[in-house]
């Protein structure tokens, strides 16, 4: 036993082989173009990684496919006077980066409507509902232009407002107070966000491709027409600088609250809109004595334009972890558990790439994904935090552990907008992910560079490095079979307690069902813990969790319960109610 220990040990993935110089070299080479999701420029991204998973000798998964991301081909903003004064949205570069100077990936927003609209101009605020209804308070806004200031809420939260509360159109930019020279000295003096970038983003209400929901984008699958495609703004935006939005306030500057201004505004979005394909790019190691359960981890490797830090040091972190692990596999180690190491494409716009693969792998997932690490961001300053759905806490805390690392973890139940959504929405697995955080202005601009991480980042790659072992340790805890992923008794005090905030006569039966779960769970001792969550997927192929939604743009619990259709609210407790009785079941309690 003692020698059979001993070969297990040295032939272990070995996390003190992560180099911090080779990390650098993954990042520039990640970096040497664009990858705007969909574009020529992408492949180079894809083909990189594709490269390193083989030079790692694993087996490399490329998954195309066929969706919707309009190409941006027109857009122009003209103040109305006399005369007329038509802007520049190019962002402006970085005279220390050369990189800044070929930016492919055009000032935009994804998914956005397009036309030519004109009219009054309107500060927003931050575009929340109750800003628009204190401007309707005493002006229309039918046909008016607005001016809205990022932060708060989702984009295309924003967006949506605005279209409702009448708008024509909208403008989003990002104020010197949130991220620019009032929080410090402004780039390429300092971190902080320069005056002239901007912040792109997709302003969609929804997460996959529009136009094949709850099917895989495969190419040649059913696609539906564009004008039943769901989530999509039906006002143009379209995203501007704070030194272009300055001239839009005029000499008395931003004022404090939400008012109608004194400029009028025409603006235009055009769009080629065709199918475009994205790759997501994976390399697989098959378990050696449990290979139907799957432990995943990903990073979207798509950006905005070169995408240093979104999400170049998360691919980075996931290329560095393959290499480790490709090496260990040589000395002869194997997973017990499947691994799967992924770079997503198309995120930017909606998690995309990782929609439709869950989309295309729901079977196996739904019956053997164990767990989902998600790395986005893995580096953007000094401070390291992690979080985790229930289940992965324990695993996640241990690997925290041997790294040194903060590793006293709150159960969290995940918000939206990255990869991992689809995973527990949509596959009801466990999630989790980690990172170093800090401030600093680039997000989604074309200075998002290299040159930002080795300046004033992370110069020495040391985050860089300790995100990798952290990596490795936690694909070698969550490798092994005996490694338990256990969420229920933390899912059903939350679902429980959540439950008891939603008001109806009609729960009575589900809180005592609720109330018999939490105490099933916390008594229970399930072979398979880890598929707890698939007990409350909604029907069929494409059902979502029914405990839980953590959308980006409004997470919720019992999400079907808050429809105000009262056919649509019974057919939803029915569900509920069928679901909580058969996890009761499940773990080991005798119906009552």
């Amino acid at each position: 036993m003692l020698t059979l220990l001993l070969y297990i040990q040295s032939h272990s993935p070995l996390p003190e082989d992560v180099s911090a110089n080779r990390m650098r070299e993954t990042l520039r080479a990640l970096c040497s173009s664009s990858r705007l999701a969909g574009s020529e420029e992408a492949k180079v991204g894809a083909a990189y990684a594709a490269k390193v998973f083989s030079e790692s000798n694993l087996q490399v998964k490329r998954s195309i496919y066929e969706v919707h991301l309009p190409r941006q081909t027109k857009a122009s903003v003209t103040l109305i006077g006399s005369p007329n004064i038509s802007f520049n949205l190019e962002e402006t570069e970085n005279p220390k980066d050369p990189f800044t100077q070929n930016e492919l990936a055009p000032p935009m927003h994804g998914l956005t409507g397009t036309g030519k609209v004109h009219g009054k101009l309107v500060f927003a605020g931050r575009g929340t509902a109750d800003e628009f209804r204190l401007l309707q308070q005493d002006h229309t806004l039918k046909g008016s232009i607005a001016l809205i200031r990022y932060g708060g809420l989702y984009r295309g939260l924003k967006v949506r407002n605005a279209a409702e509360a009448g708008c024509a159109g909208a403008l989003l930019y990002t104020d010197p107070e949130d991220d620019g020279e009032d929080r410090g000295k402004v780039l390429p003096n300092g971190p902080w966000r320069a005056p002239g970038t901007i912040q792109r983003g997709s302003v969609r209400m929804g997460n996959g491709d529009p136009l094949s929901p709850g099917w895989a984008a495969l190419p040649g699958a059913r696609r539906l027409p564009l004008e039943e495609a769901k989530g999509i703004p039906p006002i143009p935006s379209i995203p501007i600088s704070w030194m272009n939005a300055q001239k839009l306030f005029g000499t008395k500057g931003r004022p404090a609250a939400p008012i109608s201004l004194e400029a009028f505004v025409e603006m235009e979005v055009q769009q080629e809109s065709s199918p475009v394909e994205i790759e997501n790019v994976l390399a697989v190691i098959p378990g050696s004595t449990d290979p139907d359960s799957w432990v995943i981890f990903g990073a979207h490797r798509d950006a905005w334009g070169r995408g240093a830090i979104d999400n170049g040091t998360g691919t980075t972190v996931v290329l560095e972890t393959a290499r480790i692990l490709g090496a260990a596999i040589k000395r002869g180690w194997q997973p017990e558990r499947s691994l799967i190491l992924a770079t997503w494409d198309g995120e930017e716009w909606g998690l995309v790439g990782s929609t439709e693969w869950v989309e295309e792998n729901i079977g196996p997932l739904r019956s053997g994904g164990v767990a989902y690490v998600n790395l986005d961001v893995a580096v953007s300053g000094p401070s390291f935090a992690a979080w985790s759905s229930p289940g992965l806490r324990s695993a996640i805390s241990a690997a925290c552990e041997e790294e040194r690392l903060p590793h006293i973890l709150p159960h969290s139940f995940p918000g939206g907008g990255s990869d991992h959504v689809p995973f527990l929405e949509s596959a009801g697995m466990e999630v989790g992910g980690f990172g170093f955080r800090g401030g600093q202005g680039t997000y989604h601009s074309s200075w998002d560079t290299p040159w930002v991480v080795e300046t004033f980042i992370d110069p020495d790659f040391a985050h860089h490095a300790q995100a990798a072992r952290l990596a490795v340790r936690l694909a070698t805890h969550l490798s092994k079979s005996s490694c338990r992923v256990d969420g229920a008794w933390a899912w059903s005090v939350a679902a429980r307690d959540a439950l008891r905030e939603i008001p109806g006569n009609d729960l009575t039966n589900l809180h005592a069902l609720m109330d018999r779960l939490a105490a099933s769970a916390k008594a229970g001792d399930s072979t398979h813990p880890h598929r707890f969550l698939r007990l409350f997927m909604g029907t069929g192929t494409t059902g979502k969790l029914l405990l839980r939604r953590s959308a980006g743009y409004g997470s919720s619990w019992f999400p079907d319960l808050q429809t105000k259709n009262p056919e649509e609210r019974t057919r939803a407790l029915e569900l509920l109610e069928a679901r909580s009785q058969a996890a009761v079941a499940a773990l080991g309690a005798s119906p009552r």
